[in-house]
């Protein structure tokens, strides 16, 4: 007998609590691709990487504030699921929306690639970069926030501690950036530096909002 996945249920539920906010910004993302497979703009291209990889996860990361979805004991009550499975699908609905963004990306490019001239040379010289950059804002805004959104201090104050850990994600990545360049590392070498050293945040805090929801008394 096949049994339900609560996490499954759970990501499910993310996504439809959102759906109206993705579904907007993914057909900004494919009118920009559009727009970029039929003019071979280049500044198209810088637009629309940011709107398929970084806008689905960050309205995901909005809602779960604006709902108040970090708290437990709004479930505590109604769904027989372990906290594990709760703070791992707020991670996981982050990182599908993102991957989601890479894949879409990879198909737009991997096309446009093939119709302009321009756009192979532009992703020749800085698609691996800004890819990795705002790949690993998400991966690091997420690893922020969900901590900070898992106190109860963050549950009246959501869009303060949102912009908040929006502006120390930007500011890490420019410090990753400037620490690179001030030390002539390679551009490839520091676009992956910034993958991995987000990733390990990301992991990182997963394990730390277990441990608080594992300690909390809901």
């Amino acid at each position: 007998m096949k049994t339900n996945n609560p996490t499954r249920g759970l990501l499910m539920y993310s996504f439809y609590s959102a759906r109206g906010n993705i579904g907007v910004a993914i057909l900004v993302a494919l009118a920009m691709g559009v727009t970029l497979l039929i003019t071979g703009n280049t500044t198209v291209y810088t637009f629309f990487v940011g709107a398929a990889i970084g806008v689905p996860p960050y309205l995901i990361m909005i809602k779960m504030g604006a709902k108040n979805q970090l708290q437990w004991e709004k479930y505590q009550v109604s769904m027989p699921v372990k906290r594990k499975n709760m703070v791992a699908s707020f991670y996981l609905s982050i990182l599908i929306a993102a991957i989601f963004g890479l894949l879409l990306c990879g198909i737009i490019l991997g096309v446009g690639s093939i119709l302009h001239e321009s756009i192979v040379e532009v992703i020749t010289e800085t698609a691996f970069g800004q890819v990795s950059t705002v790949f690993g804002m998400v991966l690091l805004m997420g690893g922020l926030l969900l901590p900070i959104g898992s106190t109860k201090v963050a549950e009246s104050r959501g869009e303060a501690f949102f912009s908040i850990c929006l502006g120390l994600a930007i500011a890490i990545m420019f410090l990753i950036s400037w620490v690179g360049g001030r030390a002539e590392i390679s551009p490839a070498i520091m676009s992956l530096s910034q993958v991995i050293i987000s990733a390990v945040v990301f992991v990182i805090s997963y394990y730390v909002v277990i441990n608080m929801y594992a300690k909390n008394d809901f």
